[in-house]
């Protein structure tokens, strides 16, 4: 999904970008800062950074026009309006952060630290909102905290102050509760066919 610019402070669906980016960090870094760079910029990128910030858009554009996603959308768009794609995407990381074992060999903590390290050696060329997001995500160790109930509730705490209390993001954490198994099941419905779109695009890219 794509965010407007008050989310430059907040988590996002980082998790599932790093995941869908295969054992290249680079790539992974490119994937988890798409977001953040806009137009051609990219361009602008090492190699595989740039493969990442490509796959990235190419994820987002798959993602918002799969069923399953699209579903999850319906379920929670009563509550949460034109933000309810952004929910249901950090929604689905807390679902991968969940069973994450299920879809890596690689433990959930060491794979985010692993990411962390990138950011901070490649601090000096990140965009500029992703050296702002760097020391939150760090710090309060996002990526590997999306698999609980209540460091998912603060993060979506910080989205309500920042979306001006629009997006009652304040009871995201209690409708998922309420549609767990629904919007468990779209989650699973989607990974296996995400998963292969990432493949073939990855393999694409690799002969550009």
């Amino acid at each position: 999904m794509m965010f407007d610019n008050w989310y430059y402070i907040c988590p996002m669906n980082f998790l599932a970008h790093i995941y869908l980016s295969g054992d290249n960090k680079e790539i992974a870094l490119g994937n988890l800062i798409g977001d953040m760079v806009k137009g051609n910029a990219y361009e602008k990128y090492p190699k595989d950074i740039r493969t990442g910030l490509i796959l990235h858009r190419s994820i987002d554009e798959f993602t918002d026009a799969h069923l399953s996603f699209k579903h999850s959308c319906e379920i929670i768009k009563p509550y949460f309006n034109r933000y309810a794609g952004i929910v249901a995407d950090i929604y689905y990381d807390h679902f991968l952060a969940k069973y994450w074992t299920e879809f890596s060999d690689v433990e959930l903590q060491k794979a985010v630290n692993d990411i962390y390290i990138l950011m901070i050696k490649k601090y000096r060329i990140l965009p500029s909102r992703a050296q702002r997001i760097a020391p939150f995500m760090i710090l309060r160790n996002w990526l590997g905290t999306y698999g609980h109930f209540e460091p998912l509730h603060q993060a979506f705490l910080g989205m309500h102050r920042r979306t001006s209390e629009r997006g009652h993001m304040d009871i995201a954490v209690e409708k998922l509760q309420v549609h767990y198994e629904e919007l468990e099941k779209d989650f699973r419905l989607f990974m296996p066919d995400v998963i292969e779109f990432s493949k073939e695009k990855l393999s694409l890219l690799s002969t550009i």
